[in-house]
């Protein structure tokens, strides 16, 4: 692998701020999570009452996965982290290789250190390296933090090892699409496809208690039980496959022509449809893939958890602990829909982040001058695209909650069930178009700063999924714009959240078509020095060849 070392260095000096966002911030709120748990499940007649009530909700392993271990403090740590857990490490792996696979490819600057003595295969082992060293610092800190509530070693190592192993089978299967197609955002597509495939399968296979859960990386991290009976072989099970993949990906990688994939792009037709010569029709198109696909994620999490919700209603109605979980002690029927609504709105909030991010691609890959060069107008243009990933926004959560209404029309025979619940995750659209309008302001102020947006839509995930375990104060819960809205169905919608959060949004979003239309195109960031780095790093390197 010819230049590995000079990949690895200029993978971390391009990413080493999304690296650190991603370890400290998984280190930040596991050791949130533990301390927590620790105030509150500390006598062993504190830990009996959970596990009795724990074990009698099956429906709720869709969600956590099955609990192993609960006698001990650490069997409650993973049983209340798997959620988090199962979606965080395999989205850190996709995450940093998508990022230091593929985006440097179409960038061209991988192009440009190809051009000197760096091998065909030392970039995509490089992504692999450095999100692999990621995923160990992260363990490393999990084992501390394990370690300092008086948890055993072993399971500590075992339980890290474990979570550990699931980002780096992702990083891998990121690595080996990033080889099979030709953009980043295929490659992101079919990673997240393989995550949702997984977890949906590791959520069936719990509740059902069959074999499903074995054909499910996450299962295999979950069935590694480490604070139960100990078992080391999935570990290992995970590894060999993250091997496998990473050692097809550098075949391929060796093979391939640099800047396409194995499979060939479709060709486009001769001439472009009239609609594509006006600024929302080509931004339509260019979006309209992305809106399929998060639409069609959206509606597969609401139809398996609304599956659920009849059976989860039956058990909430008698279960403390799941009241507790779901409706803040209430047992309101509607509490655990409130919770899936919320996840719902998590991922139209993925989309619409996502979305901006689509709309600052064109810029440094150099496509976004020759279109301003014409008559198009900077304020025309980035409206037309604000304006269609919003429109795109509400289709995501439209679908997503007309899923779940159908679900649980099925499941209860309700039909009334499909409006309301349709309403009810349309309901924090203006919570959502707040962080849209967040990520619109920092791209046009400061596109360097646009991955600041990613980490308001973490925290507001924090937020939504963890508040009562991180046992947060009430001051910190309603920084989240999705906090403001209420708990709807169960609760009623707060009419000023939703003129507020719109209002927000408006400013935002006005902000950043000013500073868009004033500052420098491209603009002069450090992505630009980090470009020179990389150009003369590739001139070095040929010199000495």
């Amino acid at each position: 692998m010819r230049g590995l070392t000079v990949m690895v260095g200029v993978g971390l000096r391009g990413s080493r701020r999304q690296i650190s966002c991603w370890v400290l911030g998984l280190a930040v709120v596991f050791a949130g999570t533990v301390w927590s748990l620790d105030s509150l499940y500390s006598t062993p007649a504190e830990l009996a009452g959970y596990r009795a009530a724990t074990e009698s909700g099956t429906a709720l392993f869709a969600i956590n996965g099955r609990p192993y271990g609960l006698d001990d403090l650490g069997g409650v740590i993973a049983y209340e982290f798997g959620f988090m857990s199962a979606l965080a490490f395999p989205l850190m792996g996709i995450h940093l290789v998508t990022r230091m696979t593929r985006r440097e490819e179409e960038s061209g600057r991988a192009e440009l250190l190809r051009a000197g003595s760096v091998g065909r295969v030392a970039g995509v082992a490089a992504a692999v390296v450095l999100t692999g060293s990621a995923l160990v610092l992260v363990s490393v800190s999990m084992v501390v933090t394990l370690l300092v509530t008086g948890q055993e070693l072993r399971g500590a190592l075992l339980y890290s090892a474990a979570l550990m192993s699931l980002g780096c089978c992702f990083a891998a299967i990121t690595a080996l699409a990033a080889q099979v197609v030709a953009s980043a955002r295929n490659v992101l597509g079919i990673s997240l496809v393989v995550l949702i495939a997984a977890f949906l399968l590791r959520g069936i296979g719990d509740v059902r208690g069959n074999g499903l859960v074995w054909l499910s990386p996450i299962g295999w991290a979950e069935q590694a039980r480490p604070f139960g009976a100990g078992r080391w072989w999935p570990v290992l099970l995970a590894l060999g496959l993250a091997a496998v993949m990473f050692g097809v990906a550098c075949w391929v990688a060796g093979r391939r022509d640099h800047g396409a994939g194995v499979l060939a792009a479709r060709r486009g037709p001769v001439s472009a449809a009239p609609i594509l010569l006006r600024p929302w029709g080509f931004a339509l198109r260019r979006h309209r893939g992305g809106v399929v696909a998060w639409s069609v994620i959206g509606a597969l999490v609401a139809i398996s958890f609304g599956a659920l919700a009849d059976a989860i209603r039956t058990v909430m109605a008698d279960n403390a602990a799941l009241q507790d979980v779901f409706g803040g002690g209430s047992a309101n029927p509607d509490a655990y829909l409130s919770f899936v609504v919320v996840l719902l709105a998590l991922i139209v909030a993925g989309y619409a982040v996502q979305g901006v991010g689509r709309i600052a691609e064109d810029e440094p890959g150099d496509r976004l001058e020759p279109v301003l060069a014409g008559s198009i107008s900077r304020s025309r243009w980035l409206a037309a695209e604000v304006l269609i990933v919003a429109c795109g926004t509400a289709v995501v959560a439209a679908v997503s909650g007309f899923a779940l209404g159908v679900s649980d029309a099925l499941a209860v025979g309700d039909s009334s069930a499909v409006l309301r619940l349709t309403l009810a995750t349309l309901s924090y659209l203006p919570s959502v178009l707040l962080l849209l309008g967040l990520a619109v302001a920092l791209y046009g102020i400061r596109p360097a700063a646009l991955s600041a947006s990613w980490a308001a839509f973490v925290a507001v995930a924090v937020v939504a999924t963890l508040a009562d375990t991180l046992r947060l104060p009430e001051w910190l819960r309603h920084l989240s714009p999705l906090e403001w809205v209420g708990r709807t169905p169960s609760d009623p919608v707060s009419p000023w959240a939703l003129i507020a959060s719109a209002t927000l949004a408006t400013a935002l979003i006005a902000l950043g078509l000013n500073g868009f239309a004033f500052r420098d195109i491209p603009t002069r960031s450090s992505s630009w020095g980090l470009a020179r780095l990389i150009t003369n790093n590739a001139f070095t390197i040929g010199g000495r060849s």
